[in-house]
């Protein structure tokens, strides 16, 4: 009991060897608060977002530096941050004006090319900071640019000009297949039967294709994977060079 009351109680001096319990019971913790979080890309947080992880971050560490301060409470007072942060997410996806407040606006940095320079200076935006964020969509040139928006997120969304976007195959007149993601056959010379079948071919068929390009032992292959056109990608073991059907 007493070293249960020294792990997720107070107390006045822990040893080393309840700190490394401790440090494992708050490596677990902060394992369990990125699990349940949002799962959205860093330049994807709200303002709200990060001020949640900055204290959850410290109140979960905090037994660690104050041995006075109890995990039970810092369980506690995390699974009630965990509730308000989850909370004013579930509103902001259910209210858009509520969501607009918490979030924010994007604002309009550049319209019908030219530079909204009011709405720059309100956002803290010099000049070399948008062009340097329009040199990383390929928009070096302010003339190419037909609409520049500054996201809530903090990146800047470019629009070019119709007369400087790149010409697509619809553009021309050119059919394409459909697209799709490559499937995987074989994994370290072994064949994922079900994707196989799920496909409509067999082991025999996928032997034979290998076997045309001089391969006729499956557990040489270190990868196999058809694409949405039919056409097999594999590289062997021990083999840097890729090859190609």
């Amino acid at each position: 009991m007493e070293l249960l009351k020294d792990i997720f109680g107070t107390a006045e001096k822990i040893s080393p060897f309840i700190f490394v319990l401790r440090t494992l019971i708050v490596g677990i913790m902060l394992y369990v608060e990125g699990k349940v979080l949002p799962h959205r890309s860093g330049g994807q947080f709200a303002g709200y977002d990060f001020a949640f992880f900055w204290m959850m971050g410290g109140l979960t560490a905090a037994p660690l530096f104050e041995p006075k301060i109890s995990i039970i409470n810092t369980l506690v007072v995390v699974t009630v941050v965990y509730l308000m942060h989850y909370i004013i997410s579930y509103i902001a996806v259910k209210n858009r004006t509520f969501a607009r407040y918490i979030m924010g606006q994007a604002v309009p940095l550049i319209s019908k090319g030219q530079i909204l320079r009011r709405n720059m200076a309100q956002n803290f935006i010099p000049l070399e900071l948008l062009l340097s964020e329009l040199r990383t969509v390929d928009a070096p040139n302010l003339n190419e640019v037909e609409v520049a928006v500054l996201e809530t997120s903090g990146h800047v969304s470019v629009l070019k000009k119709s007369d400087y976007q790149p010409v697509t195959p619809k553009d021309i007149n050119i059919q394409t297949m459909g697209g799709g993601l490559p499937t995987i056959l074989i994994n370290e010379g072994k064949i994922i039967r079900e994707n196989l079948q799920g496909l409509g071919y067999d082991e025999k068929w996928l032997k034979d294709q290998l076997l045309q390009q001089g391969i006729s032992d499956i557990k040489d292959v270190y990868v196999a994977q058809i694409d949405f056109a039919g056409e097999l990608y594999y590289s062997l073991k021990n083999q840097e060079e890729v090859n190609n059907k």
